[in-house]
């Protein structure tokens, strides 16, 4: 199985930016067809399937075996690839074979593979930053740094309340903020009898 490698740095100019969720399905209204010859074709996969690990262990392990080290073995129908370098810090992502080999037929060398997880909003700040889309909930904990990064698929308020409250204790981060976005008026709700909540 091919792996796609990242990159350290990028210098290309990005003409056109594709979301894709962990089935495969596009959600960017992009006509392939219609992409510019030159620069990255950057593709944001949407999944829980996906892990962040340092460019050493990058390195020295294939992309499936970190995924299932962490217990995410690829399936049947799933190729695994490799993120750029953000913040000292790789995303190994399962994508659905079909999408994969549709995009790298089409796009080559120039296609790069990213996820929410990486996003580096809130990284100056002390607390846990939640992004929800559709069913996966993307968690990065800062104290000083990143501390844990998880990606979660979860059906209700309460398994994130429990999932929050676990973190929390775990890591004993004093009575933190929590930037959420994109999740129901449920989610936050329940949040807010617990913890400071900002909404965006």
């Amino acid at each position: 199985m091919r792996q796609v490698t990242g990159r350290s740095s990028n210098n290309s100019t990005i003409k056109a930016s594709i979301r894709l969720a962990s089935g495969g399905r596009f959600f960017s209204a992009i006509n392939l067809s219609n992409v510019a010859d030159k620069g990255d074709i950057v593709v944001t996969v949407d999944t829980a399937r996906v892990t962040l690990v340092t460019p050493q262990i990058a390195a020295a392990l294939s992309a499936e075996d970190i995924l299932a080290i962490n217990g995410q073995t690829l399936l049947s129908d799933e190729v695994a690839v490799l993120s750029d370098e953000v913040d000292g810090k790789i995303a190994v992502i399962a994508v659905y074979k079909g999408a994969y080999e549709l995009l790298s037929e089409k796009f080559s060398e120039r296609l790069r593979f990213t996820s929410p997880l990486l996003s580096t909003t809130h990284s100056e700040q002390k607390g846990l930053s939640i992004e929800v889309s559709e069913n996966n909930y993307y968690i990065r904990l800062y104290n000083g740094g990143l501390q844990i990064a998880e990606a979660l698929e979860l059906t209700s308020a309460d398994e994130l309340l429990y999932y929050v409250a676990n973190i929390l204790e775990i890591t004993q981060l004093p009575t933190p903020y929590i930037y959420i976005s994109g999740a129901t008026k449920e989610c936050v709700k329940l949040l807010k009898k617990y913890y400071k909540v900002i909404c965006e």
